[in-house]
């Protein structure tokens, strides 16, 4: 890599960086369902969480500096994210379920022995909102349960992308929701197989439609006001 590509991704990294914690700090976040990570993670067990491409930007926030290891494509962008994510203190999987996959789904199983791992199973080019199935054999194959989990704000922009990417505005309620988590057997028949593939799109879209109401309700009630209560 040549000086300049260096400082190029020094630059980016720290860009990126800045301007997460920058979001992160002016929005209030809260969170919903959180006992359901907690079950996940019981005995000391790893896991695998599942959120949309388009809902990643708070959650590279809330789940900063826990060395999660993330599966990211190795197209040229993918590259940009390593950089950034690396700097909130993610590890980083290059690979996808579409190119590269095979050896970044053995990769993330090594990474799920000692941490926790991420997916976003419509990555890294869609369709949006589709569960793809590298995340159900990398259940198979690691033997951990898969935690769908989502972020939303109100308000917020959305932008026209495949992945309609979500960008909490300045001062809005955000929150972060959890599923329960899917424990998928290792051996499973093709019907079984895309059983439990329906079943984790299904759940992820679920959840996703209960965040945004969650933080609709919140920020029209006044989220100071409903800092007093807890879904967990």
């Amino acid at each position: 890599m040549s000086f300049w590509d260096r400082l190029k991704y020094f630059l980016i990294r720290w860009f990126g960086y800045a301007l997460l914690h920058i979001i992160g700090m002016s929005v209030s976040l809260r969170f919903s369902c959180r006992h359901l990570e907690r079950q996940a993670h019981k005995n000391g067990r790893r896991c695998i969480y599942a959120f949309w491409h388009g809902r990643l930007l708070l959650l590279a926030f809330s789940h900063r500096r826990r060395k999660i290891h993330i599966m990211i494509s190795e197209h040229r962008d993918g590259e940009i994210i390593t950089q950034v994510t690396r700097q909130m203190g993610f590890g980083a999987v290059r690979g996808s379920t579409t190119r590269g996959g095979t050896k970044a789904l053995k990769a993330l199983c090594r990474a799920l022995e000692k941490y926790d791992g991420a997916i976003t199973p419509d990555g890294p080019r869609g369709p949006g909102y589709k569960v793809q199935p590298g995340v159900i054999t990398a259940a198979q194959l690691s033997g951990r349960p898969i935690v769908p989990v989502t972020s939303a704000s109100y308000p917020r922009f959305e932008f026209k992308s495949w992945d309609r990417f979500i960008l909490p505005k300045i001062f809005s309620c955000c929150v972060v929701r959890f599923g329960t988590p899917l424990e998928v057997p290792r051996r499973l028949s093709e019907e079984e197989f895309e059983k439990f593939r329906i079943l984790l799109e299904d759940k992820m879209n679920k959840l996703v439609k209960e965040a945004d109401e969650l933080a609709k309700r919140w920020y029209k009630r006044g989220v100071w006001r409903e800092m007093a209560q807890s879904l967990e």
